[in-house]
């Protein structure tokens, strides 16, 4: 049978709160990041959007019943309840 190891206590990374006293240090702005230098992307003109979808879209039967449970109350209040 073997030995137990003995374990370090897991300590959090650096830069997350130390105490009770800075629970709340997401109030706090982040700290500035210096700007990078990256490419400069060139505008290559106006951007062209295509409208491929049909005419009717297809949905199925599971996507019919999340809609329907999403929306139930303003479907209700559109169509009345169902008989």
């Amino acid at each position: 049978m073997a030995l137990p190891r003995k374990r370090r206590p897991r300590r959090a990374p650096c830069g997350w709160s130390e105490g009770l006293e800075d629970l709340h240090d997401y109030m706090r702005a982040p700290p500035q990041r210096a700007a990078s230098r990256g490419r400069v992307i060139k505008d290559s003109g106006p951007i062209v959007v295509t409208d491929d979808w049909p005419e009717r879209v297809p949905i199925g039967d599971a996507e019919l019943r999340a809609i329907e449970g999403h929306l139930r109350k303003e479907l209700d209040d559109l169509f009345g309840p169902l008989p």
